[in-house]
């Protein structure tokens, strides 16, 4: 069962932009009707909203923080997977599950769809560091230059 736009919007309480903006931040990738090329929202792509939205308004992240996640923590720890014995990507945390995906036999590993996955929606985005790498000082220790100390009050 698919809905539109106006139907989601009311039943997840965000606007049609918001929805949008979700949408082109690479979060989910609704189907689209051939006909008219309206959205059509399944009941995944509608939890992923309400997901966004819990993390947004209940957990207070950003979206930034959100693409982040997605690409920093692996997809067995994002949905709960509950069969990690037999997870390729639990089993190779340092591959995404997308990547080892395509180097399995067709109907092993992960059944979902990565077209409209999150991790896999999220992969191309730019993420920069969160700090500085320190500087390599050569010799073993850093020149620190000493300031006097003096008395406050």
């Amino acid at each position: 069962m698919y809905s539109k736009i106006g139907k989601v919007a009311m039943q997840v309480g965000l606007s049609i932009k918001r929805i949008r903006e979700y949408e082109k931040e690479g979060f989910l990738r609704p189907a689209r009707c051939e006909s008219s090329n309206q959205r059509l929202y399944s009941e995944f792509e509608i939890n992923q909203i309400l997901q966004i939205k819990k993390l947004i308004h209940e957990r207070g992240m950003t979206v930034e923080g959100i693409r982040y996640l997605l690409n920093l923590a692996p997809c067995w720890s994002i949905f709960g997977c509950d069969s990690t014995s037999e997870c390729e990507a639990f089993q190779k945390p340092h591959l995404r599950c997308w990547q080892i995906k395509k180097t399995l036999p067709v109907g092993a590993g992960c059944t979902g769809q990565c077209e409209i996955c999150p991790v896999f929606l999220a992969r191309s985005a730019d993420i920069r560091p969160l700090f500085e790498k320190t500087p390599n000082i050569e010799g073993g220790e850093a020149e620190v230059e000493e300031t006097p100390l003096r008395a406050i009050g």
